[in-house]
């Protein structure tokens, strides 16, 4: 049974929990080399034919600092969806993805299409999930913290990220009452060498610190961006990797003296274009503070759109913003989301890339929150994303938060094992998004669902929102498009050479 859903009012003030989507890496150990007719010769020059497309056979993901303590508890979960259309003979395997410690202890497996989620132990590091042939494609793991302490309070959500070479954060900051951090963690054995960019409301600024940081072989460093640059109002954070690879991650928790004002994860933004999407901004009272990086040597002028439930549309007075070169702008969408949980589209002439910082004001006595959104790469039908956990308890919701920024899609929202249920069948109109409760999904009170379009792009985050004493708790992720398929160039003879291809 299918169910089918069409756009109503979203909820106003349910900003949320992590999503955690990750982008399997294949790791290749030796060369293969398929002969194949050359298209063309010129001389002794033999052109290769187009790349084939085979299915990821090894994958693996980074969870940072998974903080346990009397009042802290930090869940990580695991999915592997499988592969979407198999190809190669490693995925006719069934393989297995694994959650473990830096020290090798299995905490969780499983065998695709599967999930998992166990609740980190304390004093364990940084955790990786790994998987291999059938399991590999599309590999998925995150973490949630909830804390009651002082300034770890609140939900913090974040993807699991695979190892890369180049990372873009943007949000967090460091002035009295806020603190971020950067954790660079190493899942390979070699090691490597990092460097941290950073760009703040002035421009580029001069930190280095963060130049030439060593990361040894399976371990994690940290740096606190008041060390790197104190009296930071604003940040854009670019981790490069010159030598290996980590995986990044950025934190920022926020106090006004004594009183928490909230701490979550900053996500991973996508890399510097004429055109990027911030999906998922919280609805409800507070600010809404779009922050947008024109990291080249032009001045960007940027054009604002807001993507509701109701339709897209140009604020007014919004519709044109100046960023300096090399500079971090910063404005205020609340007064035109007009309580709605909105996308943001961020036209450039320049690349630029952006998120938007979720500050949610709760009256005295009641605590307020912090949850962050950034631009992200959309859904397709050939890259699904997935949820690696929804968790049902009392007085939490989560929500998936659909937004077509093209044309209308229709996209299928699936349990995956050991949970059942049918496929959720959902229509986004075009240029609009909607809302799904996820409880409608599956009775289940833990499960891990994909998010797969049948055709054209989908944006996606998980969001989720607690209930507590003292105040909501929020933390809201993007679902990244999952890495299935890699490109293999075709390698044929060149006879010129003297070498004779393999068969």
């Amino acid at each position: 049974m299918t169910r089918r859903l069409r756009p109503g009012r979203l909820a106003p003030a349910r900003p949320a929990a992590s999503l955690l989507l990750v982008s399997a890496v294949l790791a290749v150990g030796g060369a293969v080399a398929v002969a194949t007719a050359p298209e063309r010769t010129t001389g002794s020059a033999v052109e290769r034919g187009p790349a084939r497309q085979v299915s990821v056979a090894r994958a693996a993901a980074s969870c940072p600092d998974p903080v346990v303590d009397a009042g802290t508890t930090s869940r990580v979960a695991l999915a592997g969806p499988g592969p979407v259309r198999p190809t190669g003979p490693d995925t006719r395997r069934p393989g297995q993805a694994t959650l473990s410690t830096a020290g090798g202890s299995v905490l969780a497996r499983l065998q695709a299409p599967g999930s998992a989620a166990v609740d980190a132990p304390a004093g364990s590091g940084p955790l990786v999930a790994r998987a291999t042939a059938g399991s590999a494609p599309g590999l998925a793991a995150a973490q949630l913290t909830r804390s009651t302490e002082a300034t770890m309070r609140g939900l913090s959500g974040t993807a699991c990220a695979p190892a890369g070479t180049d990372f873009w954060f943007v949000g967090s900051g460091a002035v009295i009452g806020q603190r971020g951090r950067v954790y660079l963690t190493n899942p390979e054995p070699a090691p490597a060498v990092v460097d941290i960019t950073l760009y703040g409301p002035d421009g580029p600024i001069d930190a280095p610190d963060g130049r030439g940081v060593s990361v040894a072989g399976g371990a994690q460093e940290i740096r606190l961006l008041d060390a790197l640059a104190p009296d930071t109002t604003r940040f854009a954070v670019h981790v490069r990797a010159r030598q290996g690879r980590v995986s990044a991650a950025v934190r920022d928790h926020q106090v006004e003296g004594l009183t928490p004002l909230g701490a979550d994860w900053v996500p991973g933004a996508r890399a510097p274009s004429g055109r990027v999407l911030v999906p998922g901004v919280p609805g409800g009272e507070g600010e809404r503070l779009l922050q947008v990086v024109a990291p080249g040597g032009s001045d960007a002028i940027v054009r604002i759109r807001l993507l509701a439930d109701s339709g897209a549309f140009a604020p007014a007075g919004l519709d044109l913003l100046e960023v300096r070169a090399g500079a971090v702008a910063e404005v205020d969408l609340a007064p035109h989301a007009g309580g709605e949980t909105v996308t943001v589209e961020v036209v450039s002439d320049v690349p630029v890339t952006a998120g938007v910082l979720a500050r949610v004001r709760a009256a005295p006595p009641l605590l307020g929150e912090i949850a962050y959104a950034a631009a992200t790469a959309p859904l397709t039908a050939d890259t699904p994303g997935v949820v690696p956990e929804v968790r049902q308890v009392a007085g939490r919701t989560n929500q998936l938060l659909l937004t077509a920024p093209g044309r209308e899609v229709t996209a299928e929202v699936t349990p995956l094992p050991p949970a059942a249920g049918d496929p959720t069948v959902v229509t986004v109109p075009a240029g609009s998004q909607v809302a799904l409760d996820l409880s409608t999904v599956s009775g289940e009170t833990e499960f891990a669902v994909t998010v797969a379009p049948r055709s054209g792009r989908l944006l996606a985050v998980h969001q989720v929102d607690e209930a507590e004493s003292r105040g909501a708790f929020v933390t809201s992720s993007p679902v990244p498009p999952g890495r299935y398929r890699v490109p293999v160039p075709r390698v044929v003879a060149d006879l010129s050479t003297g070498l004779r291809g393999g068969g």
